[in-house]
């Protein structure tokens, strides 16, 4: 084995150490200079570009938006008349999935499928998910009632994100912003939850 001299090591892992170090508070002024540009464009109505000869700051206006959360623990412990009705009327989904090559094991005859999960050498894994196309209508309607109480519905506010572009042989390069979604402050809820349920079918 090559022995490696102390002293490199030590002045190497120094070096290491302090660009590290540097990295840390660049990133940190940076991601504090983004907020700046940020809370500085509220007001504005769009979309807009800070031109420099470096390249070019492009602040991108995102759109006030909705999402909904779903309580699939609170789904399942509905009457299953009443889970049906749901289903049947396509404002919940459901979807299984298998943990190897789904599609070929659905090729399969369905007594051999049920004999495999019976032995349960394979699971199931079940999901539901909302129907976001007919968010509306799970809202107006009352016969909706029992689904819509287990539905959570979250607002995103307007805001922007501050992104690079740099001028590299009279062409613009794009620099990816690893910290632009921190400069919203508001938390991305997803549009259902899943939980997989083991179980013999």
């Amino acid at each position: 084995m090559k022995n490696i001299d102390p002293k490199f090591l030590e002045k190497i892992g120094s070096e290491a150490l302090d660009l590290h170090r540097k990295i840390a508070s660049d990133n940190k002024r940076l991601l504090d200079l983004k907020k700046q540009i940020s809370e500085a464009s509220v007001g504005k109505n769009s979309s807009y570009k800070i031109p420099l000869d470096k390249g070019t700051v492009r602040i991108n206006k995102v759109k006030e938006s909705l999402s909904y959360s779903f309580d699939q623990e609170g789904f399942n412990k509905l009457d299953n008349q009443i889970k049906d009705k749901f289903l049947e009327e396509e404002v919940v989904k459901k979807d299984l999935n298998y943990s190897f090559d789904q599609e070929g094991f659905k090729k399969l005859d369905n007594q051999i499928k049920d004999k495999f999960l019976g032995e349960e050498v394979v699971k199931a894994k079940l999901s539901y998910s909302l129907n976001k196309n007919k968010i509306e209508t799970i809202k107006s309607k009352n016969e909706f009632k029992d689904l819509n109480n287990l539905i959570t519905e979250s607002k995103k506010d307007a805001h922007f994100t501050v992104s690079f572009w740099q001028n590299k042989k009279n062409d613009s390069e794009e620099l990816p912003s690893q910290n632009e979604d921190k400069l919203t402050n508001i938390p991305d809820n997803q549009s259902f939850f899943k939980k997989w349920i083991n179980k013999i079918l």
